[in-house]
């Protein structure tokens, strides 16, 4: 008995030294600046736009991922075909390859477009630098909720009449709507907190990442601290919203 009394003990010490490491530096930035610092952080011009900036931009990334993404995730859930796996490999690849790495990517293939087409240095830039490192989390959730459907009930309304895209609008995308809610929430948020490619397509305007890096590094930690504790205050309830989203897909799940 004395074997797996040790054992035990080591993973708990191990465990609880690895949630330790995790969850301090949270549980400090969190509690490093009062409720009225934040608030007049939060009041202060510069930071209320580079607040409005980052979450309308990552609305329109995700907005977009909807769009494009929904399509690709329904084929890749239901079709088999040559070169799949290299499509999802191309879709993931965003996640791994370090972000400095995306955004000169990105000006690579953007920097030769036209001043008033580009989206170097403009609003649009940080739009397409967010869906790039961002998409294939949607696509990814989206994609494992189409093929959680039984394909019974997309031939049920085939054999009904139904057109393949009646099919896809009337029965396959409203059995996904949680899929997409979380894989929406999923891609706001790693959107929002989107920096490395970001600063090297779009620096100004800057959204609240590129805000954060420039204060700590013009003025110090003390002038970052606050926007850093804001950033991540709205990281929190975005994952709580994700939580009872997922937390609502099992119910769903287990009720059918």
């Amino acid at each position: 008995m004395q074997g797996p009394l040790v054992w035990k003990s080591a993973a708990t010490v191990l465990a609880s030294l690895s949630l330790l490491l995790i969850a301090l530096p949270i549980v400090f930035l969190l509690s490093s600046s009062s409720p009225a610092t934040l608030w007049r952080t939060i009041l202060e011009p510069e930071v209320t736009r580079s607040l409005v900036l980052t979450a309308a931009s990552a609305l329109a990334a995700t907005t977009l991922g909807v769009i494009l993404g929904t399509p690709l995730a329904f084929l890749l859930a239901r079709q088999d075909f040559r070169g799949k796996e290299l499509i999802q490999g191309i879709i993931d690849l965003p996640i791994v390859i370090p972000h400095p790495v995306a955004g000169i990517a990105l000006l690579v293939v953007f920097s030769g477009f036209h001043p008033g087409v580009s989206p170097v240095g403009h609003w649009s830039g940080i739009v397409v630098a967010m869906f790039f490192v961002s998409s294939s989390l949607l696509i990814n959730t989206v994609q494992e909720g189409f093929q959680a459907i039984p394909l019974q009930m997309e031939w049920t309304a085939r054999s009904l009449g139904l057109s393949p895209a009646a099919t896809f609008f009337r029965v396959s995308l409203p059995l996904v709507r949680t899929s997409l809610l979380a894989g929406g929430i999923m891609m706001w948020a790693r959107s929002v907190s989107e920096f490395g490619s970001i600063v090297i397509l779009v620096y100004h305007p800057r959204v609240a990442s590129v805000l954060i890096y420039d204060r700590f590094s013009s003025y110090g930690l003390k002038a970052a601290l606050p926007v850093a504790a804001i950033l991540l205050w709205v990281s929190v309830v975005l994952f709580v919203m994700l939580r009872l989203t997922q937390r609502s897909k099992r119910g769903a799940h287990a009720g059918h």
